[in-house]
């Protein structure tokens, strides 16, 4: 199905690394979320924990959950020792910033400064806008943070036409990194429903509406009453030829189902 490389991103929870070697065996590239109840210090030591179990690890780091340059220098110890060569940066969904961080640029300027430029950066990119964000604000961000950063994935969208469409949007907008697409794994579809509603993901939230009621699978009803899982396979084959460096999959942890679906095979570093 895939002909792209693939990343995992992954949630800090119990028994992770075990999980992963069960059902996604290394050198698998997973990337692990900074969200605001575990906050970048799991994040960090969940990514450490991989890479020293084999797996290429890239851990978040959420800049407003950051409370100074001083823990920043630790996390970026961290990393740089156990041999990560890659953070994903972005702004953070705390209410308020625990420190100087109030956005992802500043602390992408410290994170190249303590480490020497040897940690890259990603960040993210928005096919659909952001929710809190005027578009023209994240275009002058996103320009920006460039200069600095070595990749970007989009966020989750579940819209082939958007999708597919939006590496030339970036290039047209000067936006010349390379591009991974964010795309949802094999995930039970209530749980995509929910999500999707919460990060404001209209557009694609509709279209996975739309197909979850397709004849083959019945409707979104049925579908949430039976557990259904969403299919990626018909996003990622629109994809093909649309100037997508990889693609970034965001697995909710549902690594069994993973595993077991045709993307399985084109995981690899």
């Amino acid at each position: 199905m895939a002909d792209l490389p693939v990343r995992i991103e992954v949630i800090p929870g119990d028994d992770l690394v075990e999980r992963l070697r069960a059902h996604v065996p290394a050198p698998a590239v997973v990337t692990v979320t900074c969200l605001p109840h575990h906050g970048p210090r799991q994040a960090v030591g969940v990514a450490v924990d991989l890479a020293r179990a084999g797996y290429t690890a890239v851990p978040h780091l959420a800049a407003r959950s950051v409370t100074g340059r001083a823990e920043l220098a630790g996390y970026v110890a961290q990393c740089t020792d156990a041999g990560i060569t890659d953070v994903f940066v972005v702004g953070g969904d705390a209410a308020d910033a625990a420190g100087p961080y109030a956005w992802s640029g500043a602390l992408m300027e410290d994170v190249a400064d303590l480490s020497g430029g040897v940690l890259r950066m990603g960040i993210a990119v928005y096919p659909e806008g952001h929710p809190g964000t005027a578009e023209e604000e994240l275009a002058r961000t996103l320009a920006a943070k460039q200069e600095l950063a070595s990749w970007c994935v989009t966020q989750l969208c579940f819209s082939p036409d958007i999708l597919r469409a939006f590496p030339s949007k970036l290039r047209l907008d000067g936006i010349t990194l390379p591009v991974w697409a964010g795309i949802p794994g094999p995930v039970r579809i209530y749980r995509l429903l929910r999500l999707a509603g919460r990060i404001g993901v209209g557009q694609s939230l509709g279209f996975l509406k739309r197909s979850a009621g397709g004849a083959d699978t019945g409707s979104v009803v049925r579908q949430l009453l039976s557990s259904a899982s969403y299919d990626p396979a018909p996003l990622v084959d629109a994809l093909h030829g649309a100037g997508y460096e990889g693609l970034h999959l965001y697995s909710f942890n549902d690594l069994a189902e993973l595993a077991a679906s045709d993307l399985a095979g084109a995981i690899r570093s």
